[in-house]
């Protein structure tokens, strides 16, 4: 009766995760697939950031090529 009652709450605890698993290829519906404006829109809008990310990196002023040296009033 024991190996029974533990082989139960073993079976019971992996059924949310057998769940969690999903579909494999050949089943399921068209949920999570995306269309093809879908697609389209999303890599519109990276190339967008993308172009967004290197218009500001142009704005950043280049570092002044002079080291400053902060005891050369003391020498």
């Amino acid at each position: 009766m024991r190996a029974f009652t533990i082989a139960a709450i073993i079976a019971v605890l992996t059924l949310p995760a057998h769940a969690q698993m999903g579909r494999s290829k050949g089943g399921g519906g068209k949920l999570g697939q995306k269309s093809d404006e879908q697609i389209a829109a999303e890599q519109q809008k990276k190339k967008n950031e993308e172009n967004a990310y290197k218009d500001a990196l142009k704005k950043i002023p280049d570092a002044p090529a002079k080291q400053k040296d902060p005891w050369s009033s003391m020498r």
